[in-house]
């Protein structure tokens, strides 16, 4: 109950800050790795463990802004 509480004030301060505007956005490995500023290594490493998640269903891995700044956020 707590967590869905706090996802939701997250989701809510999200909107407030105007930071919702990144959701739809995808972006390719090097300008994730720019925006984050980590090498695309990292990135991948990453993906691999788990720990972040990446579309490859175009055979390119794409990163949704929202899910890099989840990431970076912890």
């Amino acid at each position: 109950m707590e967590y869905r509480i706090l996802e939701l004030l997250k989701d809510i301060k999200k909107i407030v800050t105007g930071q919702n505007r990144t959701d739809d956005r995808w972006l390719d490995i090097k300008e994730a790795s720019q925006y984050c500023a980590v090498s695309p290594t990292t990135l991948r490493r990453n993906v691999k463990r788990g720990t972040l998640s990446a579309s490859t269903t175009t055979g390119k891995m794409l990163f949704r802004a929202s899910e890099l700044e989840s990431w970076l956020n912890g």
